[in-house]
């Protein structure tokens, strides 16, 4: 049972980790929009703001492909089905 425990706090670990990612990629994006319409922005500045967003793409990517593989563990796996089985039997 511990083992499941400790499973399950990673798995909340990474779920909140891959929601603060995002949110953060979603306030860059919006810091970025606003300031590509400022015109006293500079060249320097705008290209930092892609370098920022270049980044926040990677990690959001990197989210996803995480958690794909978090989904599809032999583990998530047994459990989905499981629950599945449960809920047929209802």
């Amino acid at each position: 049972m511990a083992e499941y425990a400790e499973a399950g706090e990673v798995d909340q670990i990474a779920d909140s980790t891959e929601a603060h990612i995002i949110r953060t990629a979603r306030s860059d994006a919006a810091y970025a929009l606003t300031m590509s319409q400022r015109p006293e922005v500079s060249r320097a500045e705008l290209c930092s703001l892609i370098e920022k967003l270049a980044g926040a793409v990677k990690d959001v990517a990197s989210v996803a492909e995480l958690r794909g593989e978090r989904l599809n563990a032999p583990v998530a796996r047994a459990l989905e089905e499981a629950l599945r089985e449960a809920l047929r039997q209802r």
